[in-house]
């Protein structure tokens, strides 16, 4: 289906119809993130137009973009990932048989992976804010302190299993 929906980014008219339920996703959860962190949406649209040679599917404006706010902001359509995964889990994971109820399941669920994706509009948002970085460079130092160093608990189990192997 995502490739389908690929394939259809020829025709402008066509393609926006096709993602317009993901784009309403992907833009409510700017607004909302927005909402909840005091950014103050001023303007919602869901409306396709063309900006020099590219697309834009949507877009939410805000008044009060700031330093605490704009890394969730910018960030904010990645929670679709867990309606994706949601969405899948309770649909199509206990179904075999694929009808049209599920054919829909699956359309709207590569439309929640589509809107999933952080523009690179959003990704410049998300990059102002010191919140980001520092979220980033915990999260490596927490990953290089958790799994860079060598575990010799492996070395001791080793050493067990081959005292317990009988020679013959």
């Amino acid at each position: 289906m995502l490739w389908l929906m690929n394939q259809a980014r020829r025709s402008f008219w066509l393609f926006s119809l096709l993602v317009l339920p993901g784009t309403l996703c992907h833009e409510f959860c700017h607004w909302m993130v927005g909402k909840l962190l005091n950014a103050r949406p001023v303007r919602f649209t869901v409306v396709p137009r063309r900006a020099g040679g590219s697309l834009v599917l949507g877009s939410v404006a805000f008044s009060n973009l700031r330093w605490y706010n704009t890394f969730f902001i910018g960030v904010a359509p990645l929670l679709l990932l867990a309606a994706a995964y949601g969405l899948f889990a309770w649909r199509l994971g206990g179904h075999p048989v694929l009808g049209w109820r599920e054919g829909g399941a699956v359309f709207f669920l590569a439309n929640l992976l589509f809107g999933a994706v952080p523009s690179w509009q959003d990704l410049r948002i998300a990059a102002r804010s010191p919140v980001g970085w520092l979220l980033l460079a915990g999260t490596l130092a927490y990953g290089w302190l958790r799994y860079g160093k060598p575990r010799p608990v492996l070395l001791s189990r080793i050493q067990v299993i081959r005292s317990q192997i009988p020679f013959s």
